[in-house]
């Protein structure tokens, strides 16, 4: 089976781990199937971004230069489209990794070349608190775009329903729950630590996007705990800067326990989530957090919030779950897990 790849979402210089779980989902089947992904790059950038395939993925890149227009885009695509034809035949599938903005080029090349196309959505505006950040212009692309698809997979319930809620049309295409997936070989459990440390270490994983992740209301909430025990300490990784955060730590003196540690590889993600006690995400809204399930697949229990489609996977086995925003309730939870954390299996 050829599948013909189309990411919204990907790796560009501004942001390398844009679409990162996409890769992954791509990945996880590209053992069994003629795996192709087409997607636009500069190219100064193209060898990086193929440094970022699974060796059973073949990257195909558009190159494009700044300027170029919607029509200018399109015409690119379908001539790579008729080599990748050529090289390798024609598609069985067109699998739309996240609906915008690409999805009306998708539905273009599927009409064009007779292919079946599916989309699988990760975007979290179509979340009850960020619908009024769609046009209608986008609303109307997103209505044509679903009354074309053949299927629909998403990787939480809530996030279906949310879809649904906000393009009733998409109501009529079949769908499919299917997870993140992560890499096992890179996010295992490690052994067992034998005794408690005095000192234990609460993870948070995240882009330090405040409005999403809600980091001001983890800060606070932990400079209210430790006015109430001192035997914690709170590592951040982080994706990007966030002066505001920065700024916080600093006026209110939280640096001696609060360390913003940067960006990490994948491996080095991993190896921290293994050594930390617990992982704390106090999100406002989600979908379905790959950061989760990693810290699952490490073997380490959470802190989280019962946005979206966090309370499909966690739960009082691994989870101790709060309401988004409630910091007295973030509290209370995490002085039980500091007390608790090594009682999880």
């Amino acid at each position: 089976m050829i599948v013909l790849h189309i990411p919204s979402w990907f790796p560009c210089p501004q942001n390398p781990l844009s679409g990162n779980f996409i890769l992954r989902q791509i990945a996880s089947v590209s053992e069994q199937t003629t795996s192709i992904v087409l997607h636009h790059v500069e190219r100064s950038y193209c060898e990086n971004c193929a440094r970022q395939m699974d060796s059973h993925i073949i990257f195909r890149p558009v190159f494009i230069r700044e300027g170029d227009s919607q029509w200018q885009l399109f015409r690119a695509y379908c001539r790579e489209v008729e080599k990748i034809i050529k090289d390798y035949g024609k598609p069985d599938l067109i699998h739309l990794h996240v609906a915008l903005p690409l999805g009306t080029l998708a539905v273009f090349i599927s009409k064009r070349y007779n292919i079946p196309l599916i989309i699988s959505e990760h975007w979290s505006v179509y979340q009850a608190q960020n619908r009024a950040l769609l046009t209608w212009k986008q609303k109307w692309q997103l209505c044509q775009l679903y009354s074309q698809a053949t299927h629909l997979t998403t990787v939480s319930y809530n996030l279906h329903d949310a879809i649904t809620e906000t393009i009733p049309v998409a109501l009529k295409v079949p769908f499919t729950q299917i997870s993140n997936a992560i890499d096992t070989s890179v996010f295992y459990a490690g052994k067992a630590a034998q005794q408690p440390t005095a000192v234990k270490s609460i993870l948070h994983v995240s882009t330090l996007d405040n409005q999403a992740k809600n980091i001001i209301g983890i800060l606070r909430t932990v400079k209210a705990l430790h006015q109430k025990r001192n035997d914690f300490e709170l590592n951040i990784i982080h994706d990007l800067q966030n002066k505001s955060v920065e700024q916080y730590i600093q006026e209110n003196n939280l640096r001696e326990f609060v360390h913003l540690l940067g960006r990490k590889s994948e491996v080095e993600v991993a190896q921290a989530i293994r050594d930390c006690d617990f992982m704390l995400q106090f999100s406002n809204y989600e979908n379905q957090p790959c950061v989760l399930l990693e810290s699952f697949c490490c073997g380490k229990p959470v802190v989280a919030t019962t946005a979206g489609g966090i309370p499909e996977i966690a739960n009082g086995g691994n989870a101790r779950l709060v309401t988004p925003r409630d910091e007295e309730m973030l509290l209370k939870e995490m002085d039980y897990m500091l007390d608790h954390c090594h009682e999880y299996d």
